[in-house]
């Protein structure tokens, strides 16, 4: 799934879900654009990160209630290269 819109992070650390609105918490008025968007899953969300050395920005998927996750959790996004290094998505599956 291609994603082009780039997520708007807040130094050091922005946490929301890709399926809603993002809350920041920002602790500088400092904001930089690195990282499309992780894509989305079925039934979850991601919750985003910024690392303090901030070099990488990190998903973390979970997924609704009434379903588990199955697969890596954490994926982590290159702030220098915008690329998500993701091989294969998690999933949400009912149970």
């Amino acid at each position: 799934m291609a994603h082009t819109a780039k997520a708007r992070f807040n130094k050091p650390m922005v946490v929301g879900s890709i399926l809603g609105t993002a809350r920041a918490a920002p602790v500088t008025a400092r904001t930089y654009e690195d990282c499309e968007q992780p894509p989305e899953i079925g039934h979850g969300n991601a919750r985003i990160t910024v690392d303090e050395s901030e070099e990488f920005v990190t998903a973390h998927y979970s997924c609704d209630a009434g379903y588990r996750l199955e697969g890596q959790v954490d994926f982590r996004c290159d702030i220098d290269s915008d690329e998500w290094q993701i091989k294969e998505l998690p999933r949400c599956v009912a149970g």
